[in-house]
Parts: structure tokens; sequence; C-alpha cells
């Protein structure tokens, strides 16, 4: 496979393509590994829809092109096995995600807990819906955590280091976004902070660590990563959190304002609620209640707008892209990636789903 892009070769495609049919295959053998078991291919096909109904496999790319930037080669069949792992860790914390947020759409469909909710009504099952629906989501995302474990256990030890780093990240990253919106935070600080945990490490950083270390370059490549990935992550989710309140629902495949109806604390609600002026607080003090109305998300998406806060996001994220793509200039990374990583600054940074 040639690793170097043309023009009509996205950078994404060169990665996801291999790993979409690297988890089909994967996901086809686990149902009959358990097809003897009552209704485990019930729960395989559950996971086998969330792995492939979608998504941009950003996770997979940047790990591709990390382990091009230390070799200048494609990685083959392993790059494919680790980064069908990250697709499929990704797909655990999405689905668990969904689950705690109660959110009813992911990509333009209903979301695991909402299907399985469905299911159990349609059959006439005894119990409450929500609670078995919710259930065996966590278990459907149980599952796909346990077969990213699994390939990654069968890949050089030195995978190992970055792999277990990004997943202990990944839930501390979510524990103080729950934390953050049942308390009610709105520091800039924190919202940062958890953005980088919870979403912009995960995404960015640690796949392309992981692709440098799958070559044995991790020492050397390491703070190189991390100068480009680290804006560009904080990029990534700030472009999440003005999606999340303006984003178009049939684009992004989630409803606009469940950020605020969740109070989940992000730069943008922060800066919103540091600038508002005082007429403004009885709105504000709602978001995260049971009582904020469409009509209060609305309002607040306005304040976010009259207060200036969108436009500090915003040249937050040209900064932030800038100093992502000043790294690509470093002189430990191979040539062969500079082209894809200088594209995906783009990709990821000004997305509109």
């Amino acid at each position: 496979m040639d690793v170097l892009l043309s023009t009509r070769t996205a950078p994404e495609s060169v990665a996801a393509r291999p790993v979409e049919a690297f988890l089909a295959e994967l996901l086809e053998a686990e149902a009959h590994r358990w097809a003897d078991l009552p209704h485990a291919t019930s729960l395989v096909g559950d996971l086998r829809h969330a792995v492939l109904g979608g998504g941009k496999r950003l996770r997979p790319t940047f790990c591709h092109w990390g382990h091009v930037g230390a070799t200048g080669t494609d990685p083959g069949e392993i790059g494919v096995r680790l980064g069908a792992a990250l697709e499929l860790v990704h797909t655990f914390a999405l689905v668990h995600d969904d689950v705690m947020d109660g959110s009813p759409t992911r990509r333009g469909a209903p979301s695991a807990h909402a299907r399985l909710a469905d299911r159990h009504a349609h059959h006439g099952w005894r119990g409450e819906p929500r609670r078995f629906a919710e259930g065996m989501a966590v278990l459907v995302g149980d599952l796909a955590f346990a077969l990213a474990q699994r390939l990654v256990s069968e890949l050089p030890v030195q995978v190992h280091r970055s792999w277990h780093a990004m997943c202990s990240e990944l839930v501390l990253g979510q524990y103080l976004d729950l934390r953050g919106a049942a308390d009610g935070d709105r520091d800039a600080g924190y919202a940062t902070m958890v953005s980088t945990l919870k979403s912009g490490r995960y995404t960015v950083v640690r796949p392309l660590q992981l692709g440098a270390a799958l070559a044995g370059a991790l020492d050397r490549l390491e703070p190189v990563y991390a100068a480009y990935g680290e804006p560009l992550g904080e990029a990534f989710q700030l472009r999440d959190d003005l999606l999340g309140v303006f984003g178009d629902p049939a684009v992004t495949g989630k409803p606009a304002g469940d950020d605020l109806r969740e109070g989940k604390p992000t730069l943008l609600l922060a800066l919103t609620t540091q600038r508002a002026p005082d007429s403004a607080r009885p709105v504000i003090e709602r978001i995260g209640r049971a009582d904020l109305t469409d009509a209060d998300i609305v309002t607040i998406a306005e304040l976010a707008w009259s207060t200036g806060a969108v436009d500090e996001v915003d040249l937050r994220i040209e900064a932030a892209v800038e100093r992502s793509r000043a790294a690509l200039g470093h002189p430990e990374l191979d040539a062969a990636a500079a082209p894809a990583l200088y594209a995906l600054t783009e990709a990821a940074a000004w997305r509109d789903r």
C-alpha cells in the first residue's frame, strides 16, 4: 500500500477501509464462536451495529500515520489490528457515554440503549424497559472493551504502556465530566482538563504515539506527537463543544443542546457563564437541570454569541491548529506523514459532525 497521499486519497480512507474490513471479520468470527450459547449472537449483533454503523475512524487514522511518521512505511496487518482495537475502545466509550447522558441518538440513528428499549417493548418482555436497555447497552460496551484488550494483548509489548495510559485517561476524563456536570462546575481550566482527558488526548495524541510504539520509536517521537497532538486534540474537543450547541442534528446525528441539558463542563459554557449579564442568571442557573426548556437552549446559544464566547472558542481553535501544524516541521518526523497530518488538522478541527 502506498503511504503517500495523492490528490484523490483522503488520509482517513487509507486506514479506515482495512480496519472496517477487519472489524467485520472479527465480529462475524465472534458470533460463530458463541453460536451455541443462547442469545449471545444478539449481543454480538448489537456490538456490530454500534461498531460498523458509521464514524470518522480518526483514531485508527492517527495511529496509521503515527507509524508512517516514525518509519515512512505502512504498518501493515499489525497496524490494522491496533486500529481495530482503537475503534472498539471508542465504541465502548460512545455506548457507555450515551447511557450516562441518556442520549437517544448516535450517528443519526437510535443509540444502543434506545434500540434495546424498543426491542424490550416490541417483545413485551418483563421488567422495566429502561433498566433492561441501559444494562444491556453497558454489556455491549463491555464486550467492545474486552475485544479491544484481547487484540492489544497479542501486539508487541512496547504498545502496552501508551495503550493503558489512554484507557485510564479516558475513564478519568469521563468521571470528571460527570462530576463537573453534577457540581455545576463552570471553571474554564476544569473544562479544558476534562476535554483533554476525555476526548482530545485519546483521539489524537495516544493513537499517534501508539503508531510510533508499534514501530519501536516511541521514545524518539513521543514529545513530537505530543507537540502536534495536544493542541489538535484541544481543537477537536472545542469544535465538538460548538457542534453540541450549534450543530445541525441532520449532520451531527445527535440532538443539539444535549451538552446544555446535561450541564457539561465545556469551555464554551464556562466563557458564556462568566460573561453573561446579571439579567441572564436565571436561565444560566437552569443549565443541567430538568426544567431547562428548548427556549432556554436558544437563549443560552444567543448568549454564547452575544458575549463573544463563540468567537473566543473559534480563536482558540485557530491558535491550536497553528501550533499543531508548526510541530510538523520537526526533523524527527518522516516527511511521508506530513501531508496527511497537515490535512488531518483540518478534518479534526473544522469538521461539521
